[in-house]
């Protein structure tokens, strides 16, 4: 039996890294499963198994026996920055509704679907009316972020009390909002991924300070929130855009503020038609089109993040002998490989720092509709597509 890494939080059984060979290993070219089913026979002890010949894609000089540990998937913080700018009240398309009635109830659908573990804030803004210039944002969280839980949970009676109560009026301190929500989510002791979910329909028409002319049309120079964004990732804080309805005029803009925030669509451009950001502008039905962005923007806060345990006293992790395993409900463990191939779809990979195992977003599909847990192995070399 090999030394292998020990690790924290491990659960003190002993798997056995050999294989039959029989129908897993992955072709040269990637296209192999993304599972491997021939981990050991229920992860029994020793430093060999049956059919370890040369056929196997583990040799017999790579047989040992490693420590499983258990992981949990890092739950995610969103803050929700809402524009309820007066502008808000004009007609969807595709809806006889307002936007704010579209935007409400998709976000309300949304939230409704996320997980107990997942914590949500929101800051509408302005929440001033037009009357209250020159003060343009009343720098208050309408729901302070906090934990979902369940079904009826006073969080989510609160959000659904917080949406249904507020009606749009005002003008668009975007920038003050921003930088304010950023400051609550920073503040907050609540662990997991955190980003900013800003959701507006044009320019902003105050510039940090509640600084403009005085007229909520009027709009001032977008390109303070790139930077801001930019810094904002810097502190570990990612932000969607999502431009509604009237926000053509600031397109390039938002595609940059989602560039610089860390969330850019693939192969996106400034200049259209695929925009960084969440572009509602060409939609037919808007409720329609912002329901199905605020379905990939949780299924991407809400991916397959799982902490790696940290070594007890001076140990070191080798990082090429990790493996990640999956067990469904009754099922047999399965060995999700790794994926070194850039953005991918089928496998897991380590997060830029290192500390996490990130599921690719098939295999993050898969595991997440199904009823199982994932678990990690130390010790053993890594095995990769």
């Amino acid at each position: 039996m090999r030394n292998c890494a020990l690790c924290a939080m491990l659960l003190g059984s002993v798997a056995a890294c050999s294989s039959n060979g029989s129908h897993d290993k992955a072709d040269e070219s990637g296209n192999g499963p993304i599972f491997a089913s021939d981990v050991g026979p229920d992860f029994t002890s020793g430093s060999g198994g049956a059919g370890m010949g040369d056929g196997s894609p583990f040799g017999p000089d790579q047989a040992c026996a490693g420590q499983i540990a258990g992981t949990e998937s890092n739950p995610a913080v969103l803050e929700l920055v809402v524009d309820t700018s007066g502008s808000m009240n004009d007609r969807a398309p595709g809806s006889k509704s307002s936007k704010w009635t579209a935007t409400r109830q998709a976000l309300l659908d949304a939230i409704a679907l996320m997980p107990a573990e997942t914590a949500v804030g929101v800051v509408f803004y302005p929440d001033e009316p037009i009357s209250a210039i020159p003060r343009c944002f009343d720098e208050q969280a309408d729901v302070g972020i906090a934990r979902l839980e369940g079904k009826n949970s006073a969080q989510r009676a609160q959000i659904q009390k917080a949406f249904s109560s507020h009606a749009p009026d005002g003008g668009t301190p975007t920038h003050d909002a921003y930088r304010y929500s950023f400051s609550q989510i920073a503040a907050t002791q609540t662990v997991g991924r955190r980003f900013l979910v800003l959701i507006t329909d044009g320019n902003p028409t105050f510039a940090l300070g509640c600084k403009g002319t005085g007229l909520v049309s009027d709009p001032v120079d977008p390109s303070p929130l790139i930077t801001e964004a930019a810094s904002v990732l810097a502190n570990g804080v990612s932000t969607f855009v999502i431009g509604s309805p009237g926000s053509e005029g600031a397109r390039e803009s938002l595609s940059k503020m989602a560039q610089a925030g860390g969330t850019a669509s693939p192969g996106c451009s400034h200049s259209g038609p695929n925009y960084c950001h969440f572009d509602m502008t060409q939609k037919q039905d808007f409720g329609a089109a912002l329901t199905e962005a605020l379905g990939t923007i949780s299924g991407l806060a809400l991916s397959c993040n799982y902490a790696i345990p940290t070594p007890p006293g001076a140990q070191m992790l080798d990082p090429s002998k990790v493996n990640v395993l999956y067990t469904p409900s009754g099922g047999a463990a399965e060995l999700i490989l790794e994926n070194k191939a850039g953005a991918c779809s089928d496998g897991w990979q380590y997060s830029d720092d290192g500390t996490e195992v990130v599921l690719c977003s098939g295999t993050c599909d898969h595991v997440r509709s199904a009823d199982g847990t994932l678990s990690l192995q130390f010790g053993c070399a890594t095995r990769v597509r």
